[in-house]
C-alpha cells in the first residue's frame, strides 16, 4: 500500500479511540508510545513523501530509523497525519505488532518504508 502525504507529522496508531499521541515528537525522526507512533515526512508544499506500509522488508536502500513494537489492541492499525485524516486502516493480528521503518533522510524524506509484523488479508 502506497500514499501521499499531505501534512508532515503522520501517526501509525491502534485504531481505538483511547490512542495515547508521544510527548516529545520531534526529538527525533519516529517517537512512540505503546499504541502510537510518530514520525515526520515532507508535507505537500515540498513535495510530499511517498509512504508504503507492507509486511515485506525494505526493497530500496534508505536508513533504518525506527525498529519497536505497538499495540494494535483492535486488530487495526491506522496511518493519520496532524488534520486527523486518516490515509489507511490495515488490518493485523490483534496484540504487540513489530514495526520497522526504513527512510532515505531522517530529516526530509522523500520516501518511507514501514514494515508491519503481519498483515491480515480480509
Amino acid at each position: 500500500m502506497q500514499i501521499e502525504t499531505t501534512h508532515p507529522i503522520l501517526f501509525l496508531s491502534d485504531a481505538s479511540p483511547n490512542v495515547r499521541f508521544p510527548d516529545n515528537t520531534g526529538q527525533s525522526f519516529a517517537t512512540a508510545t505503546a499504541n502510537c507512533l510518530c514520525f515526520y515526512v515532507l508535507s505537500y508544499v515540498d513535495g510530499a513523501s511517498l509512504v508504503t506500509v507492507s509486511d515485506e522488508k525494505c526493497d530500496a536502500r534508505g536508513k533504518e530509523m525506527f525498529t519497536g513494537v505497538i499495540e494494535a489492541a483492535t486488530g487495526v492499525l491506522t496511518v493519520s497525519d496532524s488534520a486527523s485524516f486518516h490515509y489507511l486502516n490495515i488490518p493485523v493480528p490483534p496484540g504487540p505488532v513489530s514495526v520497522e521503518i526504513w527512510a532515505d533522510d531522517d530529516r526530509n524524506p522523500e520516501w518511507v518504508w514501514i514494515k508491519l509484523g503481519a498483515i491480515q488479508n480480509h
